[in-house]
This record gives structure tokens, sequence and C-alpha cells, in this order.
């Protein structure tokens, strides 16, 4: 992924998933927030700005880790199809619904689902 980073920090994913805007989708639901920095350093701000950072959280309920890690590969996949289209300086998170199944879906479906949700979340670049 170009423009994007892991986001690794816990207080970072509380932030997005209370105060973040969400859409739910049909099998995901996608959390996003613009950047904060509280960094005083503004080439360090500016870099940061030009990325987004980005996660994928996945229930146990939604089964075994092998399927729980397939499910991720597909999110972040379509994610790195749709990097380049997207606005800089947000926070996303990708949740999967606890009722999907791997059998009922797959990579297209999941595609077209996250599509869908930045969409109407607007981070799309005209």
């Amino acid at each position: 992924m170009r423009y994007t980073l892991r986001m690794k920090n816990k207080k970072i994913f509380r932030y997005v998933l209370k105060k973040g805007i969400y859409n739910i989708g049909k099998y995901i639901v996608v959390h996003i927030s613009k950047t904060k920095n509280k960094v005083k350093n503004d080439s360090i701000n500016n870099m940061y700005s030009n990325r987004n950072f980005f996660a994928v959280c996945v229930s146990k309920k939604n089964g075994n880790s092998v399927i729980r890690n397939k499910l991720k590969r597909w999110v972040r996949e379509a994610y790195k199809q749709e990097e380049l289209n997207l606005k800089l300086g947000y926070n996303i998170i990708i949740l999967y619904k606890r009722t999907t199944k791997v059998g009922e879906i797959n990579f297209h479906i999941i595609h077209e689902d996250i599509v869908n949700c930045f969409r109407k979340l607007d981070i799309y670049e005209n």
C-alpha cells in the first residue's frame, strides 16, 4: 500500500470507533475519521497528513483463524485496488459483521461492499 500505514495505536483505533463517522454495508462496517496529529513539528504533521491509516477487524464469531485471515486478505486487496482513488489524511477501520459467513461471499462481493461504503462516506477524490 503506497499511501497507507497500518493503524497500530489502540487510542486512535478507539477514537475512530467512538468519534468517527461510519457506513454499514451488507457484510462490513466502515468507520472513518480525519487524521489528527498532536505533534508540533510541521514536517512530521505533513508526512502524516499525506497518508491514510488502515485497520481490519474480524470477530472470532466469523470462524477459525484460517477463515478470519482469508476475510482480512480480501479486505486488504480490495483496499489496495481502491487506494489511489481515495482522499488522503483519513483513519479507516473496516469491521466484518458477525453474521458474515465465508460460504455466502467472495472477494468481488466484499470489493463492491467496500466501494459502496467509501462512496457514501465521500472519501473518493473527484
